[in-house]
């Protein structure tokens, strides 16, 4: 409860739809009257081998200077031409003011005026809300999830790429990613050796003191040399601003080059890893993790993988990261002794969910006195809910009763993550989903392994949390 791969350049399109309003492929025919998204039906489907990352931003970069060039009225006419220039290989250009109005829709035109500021995806982010945010930044990528047409897993990551063009207003352009995607968070160099923690940290801190040594330019030169002291096989290090903006990166250049945003860019776990490190960069660093797609045999596992990020001064900080030791056999898909899922992410989400709803329908008291209940409507197994308060205080659980009265808010699990402090910064960034290694308390494991953990604000002054055990399969 306390709480391999280099980045997929070619980013592959296995449906183009439309996310009412906020993705830039070719639409589907749903409705748009609901605060959020709703299901799609299939749409025109297009050579995933026709759009890449590089070519998506392209676009985007493209419409920017059209519209600077061309001024505000001429742009939205031609982007809202679904003939025109600016439709390529079944992908548009999309516009929306900051305030939230749709300002180009070119094959929805009865969005166009409307605001969807405060649309949310299958699992509650505010989409388009992190989509502004990121423009502002500049240019960057936004993802989230929502229903795929052509997948029978329904519910898939989408990637939008976004970017600002004069500050009243923006442009993005989206596409469906393929199953297995890579995060620019989640990239990690091929192994050499065998890497600990100790060595993680070290390296980390070599960072920082060469940074402070040499100042900021040379450090950032230093720091994208794909040959350099800081390329170290599976310990790389990336240099990000407090915006959330890379400023290196030897293992993927071009998000460096291009100042790329991931304020708002989330993991396979719908985890926002850069925005969790740049906030434990602010408190002076620390640990968290993500997830890191291992392939073998035509099978791809996630291993947890642990970050581990330290502020250099107060306009950038850096982190890199490494498989859990204990995970990785992993790497030659060994699940001997191995943990795996047999619950979905959208399990965890509708479980917590409902019992937000259940909460605000009945009462903080009779809830905690629910969601103590082992045999309760709440516990199914080893997916069960807990109840906390914002201080980190326990106000209930039906496994741990021990835990239950006593603050948590400075506990850190076997790596050093603390794991109560990044449930409530993952409520307040509106993602409400993290990582951790955890004991699993219902089965009475002595051991920690991977929990993926979403809580919800139930009001002001508590929260409700619950998490999947083990690692992921595709």
């Amino acid at each position: 409860m306390k709480r391999w791969a280099p980045i997929l350049i070619l980013i592959l399109v296995t449906a183009l739809v439309h996310a009412a309003g906020c993705t830039g492929t070719l639409p589907a025919q749903q409705s748009t009257s609901q605060t959020s998204v709703p299901p799609a039906s299939p749409a025109t489907v297009e050579s995933p081998a026709k759009v890449t990352l590089a070519g998506l931003t392209n676009q985007v970069k493209e419409a920017v200077a059209f519209a600077q060039e061309n001024g505000r009225e001429k742009a939205l006419t031609a982007f809202n031409d679904p003939n025109g220039s600016f439709v390529k290989n079944g992908v548009y250009i999309f516009a929306e003011s900051y305030d939230g109005t749709a300002l180009a829709e070119p094959f929805e035109q009865e969005l166009v005026g409307t605001n969807i500021l405060h649309m949310t995806d299958r699992y509650g982010v505010p989409l388009v809300k992190k989509l502004g945010e990121t423009a502002r930044f500049g240019i960057g990528y936004v993802s989230y999830d929502y229903p795929n047409p052509l997948d029978r897993r329904g519910v898939t990551p989408k990637l939008s790429v976004v970017a600002d063009v004069d500050g009243t207003y923006y442009v993005g352009a989206g596409t469906y990613a393929g199953f297995g995607m890579i995060y620019p968070s989640t990239g990690i160099g091929q192994k050499t050796r065998d890497y600990t923690t100790g060595d993680l940290t070290a390296f980390v801190k070599n960072a920082v003191a060469y940074a402070k040594a040499n100042g900021k330019e040379a450090a950032l030169a230093a720091f994208n040399d794909q040959k350099g002291q800081f390329a170290d096989g599976e310990l790389t290090l990336i240099a990000v601003d407090y915006n959330g903006t890379v400023l290196a990166n030897s293992l993927t250049p071009d998000t460096a080059n291009n100042r790329i945003n991931l304020i708002n860019y989330h993991d396979p776990d719908g985890v926002t890893t850069i925005r969790e490190m740049r906030d434990l960069s602010f408190s002076g660093g620390g640990f968290s993790y993500t997830v890191a797609a291992v392939t073998k045999d035509g099978m791809t596992w996630y291993a947890p993988k642990l970050d581990y990020a330290e502020p250099v001064d107060d306009t950038y900080w850096v982190f890199s990261g490494i498989i859990v030791p204990e995970y990785e056999q992993l790497r030659e898909g060994n699940l001997t002794g191995i943990t795996v899922r047999n619950h979905t992410r959208t399990e965890l989400y509708d479980l917590v969910d409902r019992a937000v709803t259940y909460a605000k329908a009945n009462g903080k008291e009779k809830t905690l006195a629910e969601i103590n209940n082992p045999d309760g409507q709440f516990v199914n197994g080893d997916l069960f809910i807990w109840a906390e308060d914002f201080n980190g205080t326990i106000l209930a659980d039906p496994h741990w009763k021990d835990g239950v009265g006593k603050n948590w808010m400075d506990y850190s699990d076997p790596y050093g993550s603390k794991t109560t402090a990044l449930n409530i910064n993952a409520i307040r960034s509106g993602t409400g989903f993290t990582h951790a290694m955890f004991v699993d308390t219902a089965a009475g494991q002595k051991s920690a392994v991977p929990k993926l953990l979403y809580a919800k604000a139930v009001d002001e002054t508590w929260w409700i949390g619950s998490g999947i055990y083990g690692v992921q399969g595709g």
